[in-house]
């Protein structure tokens, strides 16, 4: 988004105040949903493998590194790239203020919902759609309200899953 387009969303927004705040509400509650289901497969996992279903270990190890190693991964190169976010630009009017400088490049909120929507489909294919759903409408969320650029996110979005994919059913 360019500085130009984000003043007219931001007067677009200030004109309806009432979409404003979903909008921002949406931005800031959204993510907990894949956030939360996420631990909520592993609790899952955990009870079918002290059950005595062990055929799932290996893939319930898998959901643990694959993950933990694409969020480190991601982290590792945005600190890297150093990219800067949208409200950085001279001009730029956010929907939401926030004072982080650079780190933009991916986004780690599209890379985590990515791939925890594919862990999730490899174990249940209608909660990994939803959840592919949510991080999209994530990922939309977060260049609408300046947070990251379209690039960004689909980057983030695309490693987070397609890592995801890999480490799920190649491993």
């Amino acid at each position: 988004m360019t500085a130009e387009r984000s003043r007219q969303t931001a007067a677009w927004f200030a004109a309806h105040p009432r979409l404003k705040a979903g909008v921002v509400a949406a931005n800031r509650w959204l993510p907990l949903i894949p956030f939360a289901c996420y631990p909520a497969l592993l609790i899952w996992l955990g009870l079918k493998l002290a059950a005595g279903q062990t055929q799932l270990l290996p893939a319930a190890v898998r959901a643990v590194l694959v993950p933990a190693a694409v969020f480190l991964g991601g982290t590792a190169l945005r600190r890297a790239l150093n990219f800067p976010r949208p409200y950085q630009q001279p001009g730029f009017v956010p929907l939401v203020q926030k004072e982080r400088q650079g780190c933009s490049f991916p986004s780690r909120h599209a890379l985590s919902a990515g791939v925890i929507a594919a862990v999730w489909l490899y174990f249940s294919p209608a909660a990994g759609a939803a959840l592919t759903v949510v991080a999209l409408v994530i990922c939309g969320l977060r260049v609408l309200t300046g947070i990251h650029f379209v690039r960004d996110v689909a980057a983030g979005v695309t490693l987070g899953f397609a890592l995801g994919l890999a480490g799920m059913w190649l491993l």
